[in-house]
C-alpha cells in the first residue's frame, strides 16, 4: 500500500494568502509526483473499492489540491444545521481544521468538542492552582505539534442537538478520544439517529463505542487490521456508509467524506 502524503496548507492559506498557497501546492505537487504514482481512483471503482486501471484516471493528490482551493458557491448552503467535530489531544491539524473551514464557510454552526479533562496542576505564588484548560492540542501530518481553540466540553452538549458528528482522526494515541464521556455521546448521537462521520483511525472509537457491530467500514490502513479482526466487514473505499455511519480511509478522502455530509444533511432536511 502507498505510502500516504498529506499536506497541511490552512496556516498558509490564512497567512500568505491564495497566490503564495497556489506556488506551494505546485512545488508539493512536484515532489509528490517525484516520489512516488499515486493511487488511480475513478467514480466507478471507488463505489467499491476496487483498484483498476483507467485510461484517464485522477490522482488522490490532485483532487485534494481541486478541494483546498476551490471557491464557495454558496455560503449559505449549510445555514441552520450545527456539526459537532469530537476531537480529543493529539487530533490530526488537517482532519481537524480543513472539514471545519469547509463547513463554516458554507454557513454551518460547527463546534470543536472534547472531553473534559482532569484538573491540571500550574504552580503560582500561593501554591499550586487548577489550570483552566483552553486550547487542544494537535499533531500536524508533518508531526510538527501545535494547538487550536475548542468551543465546548462534552458535559455542556447534548448529542441530540447536532445534526452530524465528525471524528477526524488521532495521531497521537487511539486512546485520546476512547474514554467514556466520548464513547456516551457518540451511542447518544446514535440513539438520536444522527449520522456520524470518523476518518482514519476514529473507526476504532466508533468500534469501541459498539456502533460498528456487525457493520461495513474503512479506515487507515492500521485501522484496517484492527476492524478486521472484529465482526466489521471491511471495504477499502473513500466513504463507506452503512445506516447512519460513514467511515472514510484518510487525508486524501476528505473531499468526498465532506460531499457525503453534506449530501447527507440536505436529504434530511429534504425528509
Amino acid at each position: 500500500m502507498k505510502t500516504l502524503f498529506r499536506v497541511h496548507l490552512v496556516s498558509a492559506r490564512r497567512a500568505l494568502g491564495l497566490g503564495h498557497c497556489i506556488m506551494l501546492l505546485s512545488s508539493m505537487l512536484i515532489a509528490l509526483t517525484a516520489a512516488q504514482a499515486a493511487v488511480m481512483r475513478t467514480p466507478d471503482t471507488e463505489r467499491f473499492g476496487v483498484a483498476v486501471e483507467a485510461s484517464h484516471p485522477v490522482p488522490a493528490h490532485v483532487e485534494l489540491t481541486r478541494f483546498l482551493l476551490q471557491g464557495v458557491d454558496d455560503p449559505e448552503q449549510l445555514r441552520g444545521y450545527q456539526v459537532a467535530i469530537l476531537a480529543a489531544d493529539g487530533v490530526d491539524g488537517f482532519e481537524l481544521e480543513i472539514p471545519w473551514q469547509f463547513l463554516v464557510e458554507r454557513g454551518a454552526t460547527v463546534h470543536i468538542i472534547i472531553p473534559r479533562p482532569a484538573g491540571i496542576l500550574q504552580a503560582a505564588s500561593s501554591g499550586a492552582v487548577i489550570r483552566a484548560k483552553t486550547r487542544i492540542a494537535v499533531i500536524n501530518p508533518s508531526g510538527e505539534a501545535g494547538d487550536s481553540a475548542f468551543d465546548r466540553f462534552l458535559d455542556q452538549v447534548q448529542a441530540h442537538d447536532y445534526d452530524a458528528v465528525y471524528l477526524p482522526g488521532n495521531l497521537a494515541s487511539e486512546g485520546e478520544l476512547a474514554e467514556p464521556s466520548s464513547l456516551a455521546f457518540l451511542r447518544e448521537a446514535k440513539r438520536a439517529g444522527k449520522p456520524i462521520f470518523g476518518i482514519s483511525n476514529s473507526p476504532l472509537f466508533l468500534l469501541e463505542a459498539g456502533l460498528l457491530d456487525r457493520k461495513q467500514a474503512t479506515g487507515s490502513p492500521a485501522t484496517l487490521s484492527k476492524l478486521s479482526a472484529s465482526n466489521v466487514t471491511v471495504i477499502d473505499a473513500p466513504v463507506v456508509k452503512d445506516g447512519n455511519i460513514h467511515t472514510s480511509r484518510d487525508a486524501f478522502d476528505v473531499p468526498a467524506m465532506m460531499d457525503a455530509l453534506v449530501a447527507t444533511l440536505r436529504a434530511r432536511s429534504a425528509e
